[in-house]
Parts: structure tokens; sequence; C-alpha cells
């Protein structure tokens, strides 16, 4: 806060912090993004992370009245800076580092009402989208299951080589390798029945978000978002492709 006025951080500005009310100056380089920091070394919300460029960006697609808002438990009085909380009190959160799975629980139970934007880039070079999936709840897949992609061999050094598709019909009895079956014979009713979902392929993965509870969407920079959930009741694992401009506007922000 400037003179009672929320503003962003500019050259040789004082503010105080409207999280605690302690004296903060401006931090604005020429290397890092500009930001507003604490005059001491106090860190007044446990939650918080370094900002980035990419926190910056999506907070900006929203109006400022939904940026950076305190959300406080009238029971508890526990408060935390929401990133972004949306005129239907939907609180949005986007998280570039990574964290723990206890931290992860008590976001989601302190807010609620919320849904998570990873940011992808450290790791969208290992991370790869693969066959594409039906939508779940079509009936002529009720009874079908299919197989996680998994990498047989490598075709150099560099490129990675997956199998092709396959399912089997229920029930399943896993030393029961005859009822494996290609995709292919299938594929006209999946490509009639794609609403988005993949397989995928995560080297590395950061697997706190697997346990998430609420909606997680991974950002990779691009104009889709990819939405990761189970597929069905066979925990497998999918992405779902998300237009990024249709999720931003649903919660009333602006996406160009």
């Amino acid at each position: 806060m400037v003179d009672g006025t929320r503003q962003e951080a500019a050259p040789n500005q004082k503010g105080v912090c409207c999280f605690c009310g302690s004296p903060t100056s401006s931090r604005c380089g020429d290397h890092n993004a500009w930001h507003w920091a604490h005059d001491s070394l106090k860190l007044c919300n446990y939650w918080w992370e370094k900002e980035t460029d990419w926190h910056k960006l999506w907070k900006s697609y929203f109006p400022i009245k939904n940026q950076e808002i305190i959300h406080f438990d009238k029971v508890t009085g526990e408060k935390h800076i929401a990133d972004i909380k949306t005129d239907n009190a939907m609180v949005i959160e986007v998280q570039n580092s990574p964290m723990t799975e206890k931290e992860l629980a008590l976001r989601e139970n302190f807010y609620g009402k919320m849904f998570w934007v990873v940011n992808g880039n450290e790791f969208k070079h290992n991370f790869y989208i693969l066959s594409k999936l039906p939508n779940p709840s079509c009936d002529f897949f009720k009874d079908i299951s299919f197989f996680k992609q998994v990498v047989t061999k490598y075709k150099n050094k560099k490129k990675i080589y997956y199998p092709p598709l396959h399912f089997f019909k229920k029930p399943y009895l896993y030393n029961d390798f005859n009822e494996m079956q290609p995709a292919y014979r299938i594929q006209n009713q999946i490509d009639e029945n794609y609403v988005g979902h993949h397989l995928f392929d995560w080297k590395n993965p950061r697997y706190v978000w697997f346990k998430s509870e609420k909606p997680v969407f991974i950002d990779f920079g691009e104009d889709i978002l990819w939405w990761l959930k189970k597929y069905d009741d066979t925990n497998l694992m999918c992405v779902q492709k998300i237009c990024k401009q249709k999720l931003i506007r649903k919660n009333g922000g602006e996406y160009m």
C-alpha cells in the first residue's frame, strides 16, 4: 500500500505491507521481476514464494481487485494471501516452486474452493504427451481399460520410443495377457469420443501433484493448459487439454 492505495512496485518507492502492515521498499533492478520487499527480514506469510515473471503474468490476467487477496478464516483467525481470488470466491494459486504433501493439504483445506496452476516450464522437456484417450464417461468404453504406455527401448541416445496404445476388456486378470488388444481396432470410436484426454509420461515427476484433491492445471507457456487427473477407476493418470482463454474468462479474467 502506498498512501492508502494498492500499487505495483516502481523505482524508489516506500509502502506498507497490506498483510502485516510492516514497512516495505520497492525492488526494481534490471535482472529480477520488480517487486515489493519487507524492510526487515521478517516473513509475514510463510506460504510465500519468490515471485517470478510467470507469477506476475498470471495475476495480470485478472483485475487488480482480485490479485493478492487476504483470505481470512473467521473460526481460527488464520490468514494467508491468495494469489488470485475471483468475484465468485474461487481461489487460484499459481505455483512455481515444489512443495511438500503436508503444505499441499494445508493450503487446500484452508482455501477450500480453489484450483492450482503449476508452472511447467522447468520440466517441460521431461513431460511427454502420448496417445489420445476417449471421454471416460462414454458408454462404449465403460468395460474397457487402457494400459499406461511405458518406454521399451531407445531409438538413439536422444529419442525415446513408446509402444502403441493397448486396451483390455473388464474383468481382467493381470496374468492373462491374451486379453490385451491394440487400440487401433477401436480407433474410430476413440476419435469420435475424444474430448482432450491423453496418456502422458513424466520423467522425474513432482508426485505431490498426484496427491492433490483440487484441480491441477499445468502451464507450459502455450495457449492450452493440461489438467492432471485420474482417468478411470484403475487410477490411471492422464491429462486433459484445456483452453487457457476459456478457463481464465470463466473465472472473470481476460486472456489475449
